[in-house]
């Protein structure tokens, strides 16, 4: 149904949830992940600055008015998004960045650790892209996750879901976060379209896992791919030792790594 004439269209929740934070801070930073839970590829963190200002411009209401948790949209509209975000922060409107932690970060720290490290290089730079606007504040020890009592800095920084004990910077979590915040939304969006931009380019290369579609999940496509060649450089040696003991499949065959393109 369409709007009535002279009836204004509620705001996206979203934005009402971190303009109340804002009106006691300088800011909001919100801060998310994708790849977590896959097979193959690196994890990625997009992190977000919103300045107090941003939400005084009713244009930029407008213009994130469909923002929601990336999880919620299909690839092109996801895309679309990415790109209006993009062009607010080419415009200063506001500030982001993304990090990633390799395969290699993964199999050292695991994935809550290399989760962690992706989110303090995406919290870097972002604060390196707003030109110190903000600026991470390091946990110490006798507060470290402390939950609700973020050092007064200004800013409010949300992580999504439960606070992260092995991120080195003051947070707090906020569980199902890329629901609630426009900026751990919108981090959820740098951080997954990067991703997936990333797994497409690994899919040209070794197709046939069908990385373009799945994304280093475990598709059946891509179990059975590993069954018939193996894993390749880009798989998560963890991963594929837990899902091995988990569901209790035959044993995959171990082959040299390779960065021959399957056929």
């Amino acid at each position: 149904m369409e709007p009535q004439l002279g009836k204004e269209v509620m705001p996206n929740p979203r934005w009402t949830h971190d303009r109340k934070f804002v009106k006691n801070f300088s800011g909001v930073v919100g801060v998310d992940e994708a790849g977590r839970g896959c097979l193959a590829g690196p994890v990625v963190a997009g992190c977000v600055i919103l300045p107090k200002k941003f939400f005084t411009e009713a244009k930029n209401r407008k213009r994130v008015e469909k923002i929601n948790d990336s999880k919620q949209f299909d690839e092109s509209t996801r895309a679309k998004l990415f790109e209006e975000i993009r062009c607010l922060m080419e415009e200063g409107k506001m500030f982001g960045a993304t990090g990633s932690a390799s395969v290699l970060e993964i199999e050292e720290h695991n994935i809550v650790g290399a989760t962690c490290l992706a989110m303090q290089r995406a919290m870097e730079q972002a604060s390196v892209n707003s030109r110190s606007m903000w600026k991470p504040t390091r946990n110490q020890p006798a507060d470290l996750f402390a939950s609700g009592e973020q050092e007064n800095t200004g800013w409010q920084v949300l992580v999504d879901g439960r606070p992260m004990k092995r991120l080195c910077f003051v947070h707090d979590g906020l569980v199902k976060g890329d629901t609630i915040s426009l900026a751990v939304a919108m981090a959820s969006l740098l951080a997954k379209v990067t991703r997936d931009r990333e797994m497409r380019e690994l899919g040209d290369v070794f197709p046939a896992y069908g990385f373009s579609s799945n994304k280093g999940y475990g598709a059946p496509v891509h179990i059975d791919a590993l069954r018939q060649y193996g894993p390749c450089d880009h798989h998560r040696p963890r991963f594929l030792r837990n899902l091995m003991n988990e569901t209790g499949r035959e044993e995959l065959h171990t082959f040299e790594q390779t960065q021959l393109s399957l056929i």
